[in-house]
């Protein structure tokens, strides 16, 4: 029996798919149908393989030969970075069991039912990572005595990144800013001598997010666009740590909890992107702190094996199965608030696209939750 987490493994032969695909390509109304849809618009055989697909998705498929994606299930044509985990292909690993597109196919594959789901797909394209972010809609037809799926798809990229923008701009940054005019009124309403060096540290340290939250923001945009600048230089590990753990130190976040950093014992320097670096470190911080209950302990640190160099940053508490399985998936986020989940995503996207290293993460009772930053000692 072959391995499945989730939907059949079974697959439709090659020759029955060319035969599918020939039924359907001689019937001219089903074509006009297919190709009359303003976007993205598949037809599956009851396998989940592609036998048919429109124009529109041949080109967000970047596809111009029909024959190579025909056979394919949706993950595997998008390439899915999931999609040949396991031997069945797409639709069978652990991870399919929380994807949106997974989950409407099986739905109106086994109920014969219309069903809609959002879906947030990472793949790879020329060894890049790119996330997706999907709605699939997918209903049951019957033509000519077989049994077939209709799967549309929307590109939300667009309505995702405003979402994104707008929480930023008119959250984060307008509570940072708010924060800083009441600074501000206080120094200027109550002026004492003794407290003044107390508000200009909460000055600058609310005006330093505020830059932060704006950069950040701009970075990923570069980054999606493949236009993020590297600057690559030597550096210290320890001053790497210390630049990580100073942007959250002094945080109302870390207020009553017991945020540690371990230096090494003997530094090394490596050559990296300084600023990249220390952003994604102080994502992880963040994520840390805010997971993390009042008494719980946070720890940043690092270690070298294996010809790497190790950033963890370890907190107390376990994320839900379910969770983990969506934890880098661009617009995802356990707070279940519009245009949240960038963080995460972002780590990923910094750290394997432009500085060649690795992000990944443990969560379980014996260790808790770590997530590592992995980079190779030796960058050219």
């Amino acid at each position: 029996m072959i391995e499945t987490y989730f939907d059949s493994p079974f697959r439709t032969t090659e020759e029955e798919i060319f035969t599918k695909h020939s039924l359907i390509s001689d019937d001219k109304l089903v074509l006009q149908f297919l190709e009359s849809y303003p976007q993205l618009a598949l037809i599956i055989d009851s396998n989940r393989q592609i036998v048919a697909a429109n124009s529109n998705a041949m080109n967000f498929l970047r596809e111009t030969n029909l024959a190579k994606i025909l056979g394919k299930r949706l993950g595997e044509a998008l390439n899915c970075v999931h999609a040949f985990e396991m031997k069945a292909g797409c639709g069978t690993s652990i991870f399919c069991t929380e994807c949106g597109a997974a989950q409407a196919i099986k739905s109106a594959k086994d109920t014969k039912v219309f069903d809609i789901k959002e879906c947030r797909i990472t793949t790879k394209r020329n060894g890049i990572l790119v996330a997706l972010d999907l709605k699939v809609k997918a209903t049951f037809i019957e033509l000519h005595d077989e049994n077939f799926l209709l799967v549309y798809l929307e590109d939300l990229e667009a309505e995702k990144r405003k979402n994104n923008l707008e929480r930023v701009f008119f959250h984060d940054i307008l509570n940072t800013a708010g924060a800083i005019r009441n600074i501000v009124e206080i120094i200027s309403e109550d002026y004492k001598k003794e407290d003044i060096t107390e508000y200009l540290d909460m000055l600058r340290n609310s005006s330093n997010q505020l830059l932060n939250e704006i950069t950040f923001q701009r970075m990923i945009i570069n980054a999606e666009k493949n236009q993020l600048h590297v600057d690559k230089k030597t550096y210290s590990v320890n001053s790497i740590l210390e630049s990580a753990y100073l942007l959250y130190s002094k945080s109302y976040k870390a207020e009553n909890k017991l945020f540690n950093v371990d230096y090494l014992q003997t530094d090394i320097k490596i050559t990296t992107d300084k600023t990249i670096l220390v952003r994604s470190l102080g994502n992880l911080i963040k994520n840390a702190l805010e997971a993390t209950k009042v008494g719980d302990s946070i720890k940043l640190y690092s270690e070298i094996k294996d010809a790497k160099i190790n950033f963890h940053v370890w907190n107390q508490g376990v994320i839900p199965p379910d969770i983990q399985l969506q934890i880098f998936q661009r617009s995802f986020s356990t707070k279940g608030e519009t245009g949240r989940g960038i963080g995460t995503y972002s780590i990923k996207l910094f750290i394997e696209n432009f500085l060649g290293g690795e992000v990944y993460f443990v969560s379980n009772e014996p260790k808790q939750t770590c997530f590592t930053i992995s980079l190779p000692l030796n960058q050219e």
